[in-house]
């Protein structure tokens, strides 16, 4: 068995007792809210956690390149196509793609005009999707800006080869896009949608600089236990 034991000793130093069989049964993240709860470590910014997730992510390139694992240029159905040059022409804000397994293709299963809020229902359960939407929003008061943007929807759950398929297929899925003019502007990956706000998505288009980042972090008080584990988001170049 394994586990975590925190001792508030006279001195005023907490000691933590970690027991497993092996480095594996260790539940790091758990320590990481125990300690937060504790006070003894604050929470990462938001430019902290991306730079965070942006090095964890090259390190999964260079796995990628040493595994040799191949990018694969599946095929989009013809309906797919129609309804990419129906987004590129503005006639509808969202499009979701899906990859048939059997047949290594990438076909359409959802294209409307739907709110921000509206993504999350969108989304099927344990299953993996690409998804192409236009962002209209009002920046500073101004004119409407309206900004393409490609999101990976990857949940925590589901099955291995849909696990393997989507990695493989996004990039040059993602050129297939540009070469079709969808023109994106920004690519995000989210293992909940939920996680996908109005204030997050326009703060991954127009994120504030560190010190706001910083100030508004050190407002959040660290929970008082261990709580469950969210989504996570990444942000990745286009």
């Amino acid at each position: 068995s394994s586990g975590i034991n925190a001792e508030y000793g006279e001195d005023g130093i907490f000691t933590y007792n970690l027991t497993g069989q092996n480095y594996s049964d260790i539940d790091f993240n758990a320590l990481k809210y125990i300690m937060m709860g504790e006070g003894e470590i604050e929470p990462l910014s938001r430019y902290e956690e991306l730079k965070k997730e942006a090095l964890a992510e090259e390190e999964v390139e260079r796995n990628r390149a040493l595994k040799k694992i191949p990018d694969m240029d599946m095929h989009i159905e013809d309906d797919a196509v129609k309804e990419i040059g129906k987004f590129v022409k503005g006639f509808i804000n969202f499009i979701q793609f899906a990859i048939d397994g059997k047949k290594e293709t990438i076909r359409v299963t959802d294209s409307s005009n739907i709110k921000v809020d509206g993504l999350a229902g969108k989304m099927p359960e344990g299953v993996p999707r690409f998804n192409l939407y236009r962002y209209s929003h009002v920046k500073d008061g101004n004119s409407t800006q309206f900004i393409p943007v490609f999101l990976y929807y990857v949940p925590e759950e589901g099955t291995a080869k849909a696990k393997s398929l989507y990695p493989c297929a996004i990039d040059c899925f993602i050129k297939r896009l540009q070469n079709l003019n969808a023109d994106i502007k920004l690519r995000l990956e989210f293992s909940d949608m939920d996680d996908m706000t109005e204030g997050v998505l326009y703060e991954m288009i127009y994120p504030p600089d560190r010190a706001t980042l910083l100030a508004s972090f050190k407002e959040i008080k660290p929970a008082k236990r261990a709580g469950k584990r969210g989504g996570w988001v990444k942000v990745l170049p286009v």
